[in-house]
This record gives C-alpha cells, structure tokens and sequence, in this order.
C-alpha cells in the first residue's frame, strides 16, 4: 500500500479530478485536499474520468495513469485533449521514460510516490496561477449537442447521432471545449493515441464525417480555422482569429 504524508497549507478553493486506480489512494489525496478547502471529484476509471471532466469542469487534474479500462501511455494526452486545465500525474519517479512520456502528451507537472500532500497543494496552486484557462467565465449553448462520455453517445435535441469510435474520440475534445478551436496536434492525439503516422488527410476526412452527421441533425456543425485546428459552431465561442 502507498503512503501519504500530508502537511498544512491554506490554498485557494479549487475544484479537483482525482483519478486513479486504487480507492484507498484515492480517498487519502481527496481526504487531503478537502481538509486543504479544495473541491474534490474522484474516477477510478478512465471512461468515468472522461465523463467528470465535461460534467465538472475541473479547475486541475491529478492523475495516476494505471486506471483499467485504457492503456496507462495513452491516457495522458487522452485526458489532456479534453480539458485545458492543469494536469499533475503520479508516476514513478525513477522511470525515466514514463515521466518524460507523460511530459510530452502534455502533463503540466509530474510527482512521485510516495506523495507528499503539502506539495502536491504547492503544485497544484501553481499550476493553476499559470494556467490560462477561464473557469466558469465562458458557458456557451452547445445547440442542442449532448455528448455523454461515460455511455459513448452523442445526440442532438435528443435525436442519437451514429459515430465511430474515432468520431466520438474527436468530437468529445471539441465539444469539452465549448466552441473553442482545439488544435491538430490535440485532435490527433485523443482520436490515435501514441501514433505519429497518421495523415493530415484521415483528420479531415473524419471532421468531414462529422460536420456532415451534425449538419444532418440540426446542429450548425464544425468551423475549420486555417492554420489553428476545428472548433465547433456554437453560442458564444470565441471570434475566429
């Protein structure tokens, strides 16, 4: 069993994922961090972490990555596609290559077992100062869109829209972003985990697809921002620059 070591400290509130695999790991960070005045919302699988992060809209993400359900290389950039929001993940710190892994599909910061709590806060907090992500300021209409990552369905005003597997991954990240424009490196990473060979052409093909089911169900569908990425077309979002 790992251990915590927990210390005092008095941060901002934030609203917190903790995921992993293991509960009594689970509860003991949570423990943590709500005796620290923070919000905690806690999966111990990745598809109901998925699922937390479009329903909570957390502030930060603490992630261990051996959740069951997907594989621990994959998970990182899959969670990090679907939110902007800081994400710490807890790795073993003498394995060099998973740390540098975790890095590079986009975790803000890494740390080790066992976990020390105060830390963890202390990181945590600067996470979130140098982040520039807006919480709660920016709540667009997603008209009539509904995505539900923990059943992996999608509809609009009710009415299923048939995905692939591969058009759900793409759709979930933009729609998690609420009309923002979500890169091509970040859609290529949720939709084909770890895999450097896919062609700019398969993206817009699969987008393509997918505008084409929205536009079908009612819903104005996908901008395309030349040299950014896609977005979806929603109430609210953001000018195209």
């Amino acid at each position: 069993m790992r251990t915590f070591v927990a210390t005092s400290t008095a941060p901002a509130r934030l609203r917190i994922l903790v995921a992993a695999a293991v509960p009594a790991d689970v509860g003991a960070i949570a423990s943590a961090l709500g005796n620290a005045g923070h919000e905690v919302v806690t999966a111990y699988r990745a598809e109901t972490a998925f699922a937390r992060l479009a329903e909570e809209r957390p502030d930060a993400v603490l992630l261990d990555p051996g959740l069951p359900d997907t594989e621990p290389s994959a998970l990182v950039g899959r969670i990090r596609a679907r939110t902007d929001a800081p994400l710490i993940v807890i790795l073993d710190l003498h394995d060099e290559a998973a740390v540098v892994a975790a890095l590079d599909a986009g975790a803000i910061d890494v740390v080790g077992r066992p976990v020390r709590v105060g830390e963890l806060i202390a990181r945590l907090n600067a996470a979130v100062r140098r982040s520039t992500l807006a919480t709660g300021a920016f709540e667009p209409s997603l008209d009539g869109l509904r995505v539900d990552p923990g059943r992996r369905e999608a509809s609009v005003g009710g009415r299923a829209v048939a995905l692939t597997p591969t058009e759900f991954e793409l759709l979930s990240v933009m729609a998690a972003r609420r009309g923002d424009v979500v890169d091509h490196r970040t859609l290529l990473r949720a939709a084909w985990p770890g895999r450097l060979d896919v062609e700019p052409e398969t993206l817009r093909s699969h987008l393509t697809r997918i505008n084409a089911k929205l536009v079908a169900e009612g819903h104005p569908g996908l901008r395309n921002v030349r040299g950014r990425g896609y977005a979806l077309r929603v109430q609210g979002s953001l000018p195209t620059a």
